[in-house]
């Protein structure tokens, strides 16, 4: 278990309607999207044929920046509000459609894409699972 979640189970607050292994998961799934992306990013600056990578850096920096808000809002039960929590969800699975969409064009020749692109997919489908949880 991690500390994340340790804390989550110890937290005398709650999410009302928020399956809490859902909302791990997109914690987790999310803290790896941000971690790739932002490693992701920086390998297609180190390419030394970056300037047909600028698109694929720029979307990966947008969900690595969405996905690092959303951990911190997601993770406060004190402050919940259902409007924001559901929007934050939207703005991942947004952000995370279009880094996966633009960064698989490059997987075939990138590999840093190529698993940049596999942790949106996934970071998106967990948020759209507990989106669809939501009572």
């Amino acid at each position: 278990m991690t500390d994340m979640v340790a804390i989550l189970n110890a937290h005398p607050g709650t999410t009302p309607g928020t399956d809490k292994d859902a909302l791990v998961i997109v914690l987790q799934e999310s803290l790896n999207c941000a971690q790739s992306c932002t490693s992701c990013a920086d390998a297609c600056i180190a390419d030394p044929d970056a300037a047909h990578l600028g698109r694929a850096a720029g979307a990966a920096l947008n969900c690595a920046d969405m996905t690092t808000a959303a951990v911190r809002v997601l993770s406060r039960p004190t402050a919940y509000d259902r409007a924001v929590t559901e929007a934050v969800l939207r703005a991942v699975i947004e952000t995370c459609r279009e880094g996966y969409e633009e960064l698989r064009k490059h997987a075939a020749v990138n590999e840093a894409c190529m698993i940049c692109a596999e942790a949106c997919r996934r970071c998106g489908q967990a948020c759209r699972r507990l989106l669809g949880s939501r009572g």
